[in-house]
């Protein structure tokens, strides 16, 4: 029998517009993650059609890919053709589903300056996936989380990698700056599925370097492995890592690491999710 892809509904979203997933975007109208397989081999292709068991995929989709016969993919596009759809199909129901997405709002302020922190980046994280957005010009951000992936307790993780980066690049700027503690911590925050987080300013520390003593254990707990959500050897992810810089990497340790992983005994937890 020959498979078909059928787009059934174009969607009239702008893709530049979603939220940054580990997968592709979150479309906040459909409140739905939305696939990006313009980049996506044809076993890739196969792979993740495979992996829905026959429910339906909202996803990006460019010429060539239309060529890989696979089934089930529903309401797959690329941009033009959204833009270009978009004014003949005044019947499509963009009405946001608020109950089917937990929103995550609050401020980032650097706790010495008092200030807020512009273009900061913002995860939530869990074990399979992220969802990624930046702080504004005033430290604001929100974040649209699927209800599937929120569970009992929840990790969100504020990133000044790039910040920092940039502070120790530019040469001018970096000695006062590390005189006056403008390179900032990164920092993680558990919060509970009953939780709000709505508008909540979180304070952030300048970065520190810590001084400790030596602590002897008998056993080591274990390390854990994750790529795109599945446990690995040390090893493979090691060479995957190495292999694809690219690649959004994440650690963690403590209850963070916990949460995340799912388990209560264990050192750390590594993530290593593919473009």
């Amino acid at each position: 029998m020959k498979k078909q892809i059928r787009i059934q509904t174009p969607c009239p979203e702008n893709w530049d517009h979603m939220q940054n997933t580990s997968d592709g975007k979150f479309c906040e109208k459909c409140s739905k993650c939305v696939v990006d397989f313009t980049d996506k081999t044809d076993e890739q292709v196969e792979k993740i059609i495979g992996d829905a068991g026959g429910r339906e995929i909202c996803g990006r989709i460019s010429i060539r890919s239309l060529s890989v016969a696979t089934a089930g993919i529903v309401l797959i596009t690329n941009l033009t053709f959204i833009q270009a759809q978009t004014k003949s199909n005044p019947g499509v129901n963009t009405e946001q589903k608020i109950d089917r997405i937990t929103k995550v709002s609050g401020k980032l302020t650097f706790k010495r300056a008092k200030k807020g922190i512009a273009d900061a980046e913002v995860f939530f994280i869990c074990k399979s996936k992220y969802i990624k957005t930046k702080t504004d010009k005033d430290g604001n951000f929100v974040l649209n989380i699927p209800n599937d992936l929120i569970r009992r307790k929840n990790v969100l993780y504020f990133s000044f990698n790039q910040l920092n980066d940039e502070t120790y690049k530019n040469l001018d700027r970096a000695p006062s700056s590390l005189m006056n503690g403008d390179i900032y911590e990164n920092t993680s925050v558990i919060f509970t599925k009953k939780e709000q987080i709505k508008e909540r300013e979180f304070q952030i520390d300048s970065q520190h370097a810590y001084v400790g003593g030596i602590a002897v254990m008998e056993e080591r707990p274990p390390d854990y492995y994750y790529f795109d959500g599945k446990s690995i050897s040390k090893n493979k992810f090691e060479k995957l890592k190495k292999g694809n810089p690219d690649y959004q990497f994440f650690t963690f340790n403590g209850k963070e690491a916990e949460v995340i992983a799912g388990k209560n005994y264990l050192e750390t937890v590594q993530l290593l999710f593919s473009k």
